[in-house]
Formats: C-alpha cells, structure tokens, sequence
C-alpha cells in the first residue's frame, strides 16, 4: 500500500513538475525561414498573394494529401480573400490576406482545425538591387493552457521544414519568371467599336492594318464621331503554322449608328481578361503570348475566346520600335 501511495505521489509530483514548466514556458511561438531569390519584388509578390498561384510552390498540395479539397473565396491580391483546406492528412484550415503592400508584404490570418488553433503569417519581401530576401514568417499566441505551450515547443519543426521546401520552390517559379512581362487579372468593359474584318500573313500584317486603320479614322473623322480608347485588334482565328490569321481591326468611340462600306459597327461584351504588358516591336511578342499562356494555365483559368492587342503607341509618331507599347489581353472564364 505505501508503495503505491509513493507512486501516486511521484505521479502527482511529476504532473505539478509538467504544469508549472508548462506555465514557465513562453506562450507564443515564431517560426521564421528565410530565401533570397533572383527576381522583381513584384513577381515574388505576385506569386505569394495571389492564392490561385500557391499550388505552385507551397508545400501543401494534392500532391502531398490526394483527399485534399481546397477552396478560394474572393479575387486574388484582396485583402478578405480566403484559402480554405480540408483533407485526410492535412487537416483543415484556413488562411484570409489581412494586409497587402505591393512589392512588399503578403500578410494572413491562418487558422487550424475549425479555428482552434490560430496565428499570424507574413511573406516580407526586402529588395536587395538585383535580387530579395524572402521571409516567411509565422507567429501565435498559445494562452495559458500548459498543453498549447509544449506544442509550442515543436511548431518550428512541425512549421519549419514546409517553408523551407515552400520559399526554394518559389525561388524557382520566380527566377523562371523573370523573362515574362508584367501580367494582370482585369474586367474589360464592354465598348462600342468601329470595326474591319480582315485577314494577314506574316508578310503583310504592316500593311493589312495600315489600310484597315486608314479607313476606320477616315470613318471616325467623316462622321465626327469620338474616340474612347486605343486602338486594338481581336484575333477570331490563327494558324500556329502558317501564322495566318482573321482578325477584327477596331476602334473605340463613344457612340456609333451604322457602319459604312467594310467598316463596321459593333459593341463588346464585358469580360475577365488576363493582360501582359509587352514593349519592344511587333515581331517579337511571342514571348509575352507565352508567358500568358502558362500564367492562365497556372491559375486552372479557361480562354473565352481570342486574344486582343491594344496598341497604346502610335507607330507613325514613335518611331523607337523599344518604346512601342502593347496590352495583350486573353478573355478567359
């Protein structure tokens, strides 16, 4: 009987040693991990707000749990956009953008287990010239509860490991990006256009849109009509091959009754676009249409129709082929 009084005694002993530690430890935790990638502070930043784009680089994917189902509420880089998660091995959770500074940080609340569990994370992003330094950082306040606090203990082990695999995957994303142009998620308004249907080769694509453009402001003067924006072409169809296409050659203007000979009238529909700012000459946006292509591809987004090129320049005027502006835009859903 003294025995296993003794022993009930070392176990209440050992509790109370466990308790009092547990409420000597600190109740809050920080698990910091640190990358220094080669590319712009707004492609870094691009790649961590926009959470259609964290399945590229972020540890936690189908890959690692195939039960996964994740869900995103709200437009990407928007502060209240949400990232939710439920799957046999990675729990659920869910994380919400608190603060944005383009450039600069990507800020979050993050919350486990049906919000149980939660804290504060941050991608800060420091421009050191011709590369960054990438902090992912994760902080939360554990209470008084002596359990909470020993897990504190593990959470840079448990943490840690993810943001290390996590910043070296989005170095790579990153510093393979560092050709592509800036690109946009934008709404396109819908417009009123006057337009021409034409066809081109690569031969005589200078040409073709000189005409068209020749006629749609001879239009545009002879009816007085008013210009609401750049000047664009929309592609309806194009051969890879061959680079053979059929396009619509437009103009913009306030308001429009009728066409006249091979100028036509027409409005637009408003529609979602993904849109690369190119510079440089005609010739050469190929680059900028494929950066565009794996950006839609990247973000799961569907192409809704042929892709527009909005000429910001005008090229008689500018004659420096380097300061030519182009927005390329595809309608996507």
């Amino acid at each position: 009987m003294k025995t296993i009084i003794k022993v009930v005694y070392w176990v209440f002993g050992i509790i109370a040693v466990l308790v009092i530690i547990g409420y000597i430890i600190p109740k809050s935790y920080k698990v910091e991990r640190v990358n220094y990638i080669k590319s712009k502070p707004l492609t870094i930043y691009g790649l961590a707000s926009n959470f259609k784009l964290w399945h590229l680089w972020v540890a936690w994917t189908k890959e690692v749990d195939t039960t996964a189902v994740f869900e995103i509420n709200g437009e990407p880089a928007m502060v209240g956009t949400s990232w939710k998660w439920d799957g046999k091995d990675l729990g659920n959770g869910e994380l919400v953008l608190s603060k944005l500074i383009p450039g600069q940080i990507v800020a979050y609340d993050l919350a486990f287990d049906k919000g149980k569990y939660r804290s504060k994370g941050a991608i800060i992003i420091e421009n050191l010239g011709d590369s960054c330094k990438v902090s992912w950082i994760d902080e939360g306040d554990l209470g008084y509860n002596p359990i909470n606090r020993y897990m504190g203990l593990f959470m840079d082990k448990m943490m840690g490991p993810d943001f290390e695999k996590g910043l070296a995957k989005m170095k790579l994303r990153a510093e393979a990006r560092n050709s592509w142009p800036e690109i946009f998620e934008v709404t396109v308004p819908a417009q009123t256009v006057i337009l021409v249907v034409d066809s081109a080769g690569p031969k005589d694509y200078e040409k073709v849109m000189g005409k068209a453009y020749g006629d749609l402001y001879g239009f545009l003067h002879e009816n007085k009509l008013i210009q609401q924006g750049d000047p664009f072409s929309t592609y309806i169809r194009w051969d890879s091959v061959t680079q053979f296409s059929v396009l619509k050659i437009c103009i913009p203007v306030e308001k429009a009754e009728k066409g006249k000979g091979r100028v036509q009238v027409e409005s637009t529909r408003e529609h979602k676009g993904v849109k690369a700012i190119y510079f440089g000459p005609y010739s050469k946006m190929e680059p900028a249409y494929m950066a565009l292509a794996s950006y839609i591809k990247d973000t799961d987004k569907v192409e809704d129709g042929g892709p527009s090129e909005v000429y910001i320049n005008n090229p008689m005027t500018e004659k420096d082929t380097a300061k030519w502006e182009t927005h390329i835009i595809f309608p996507v859903k």
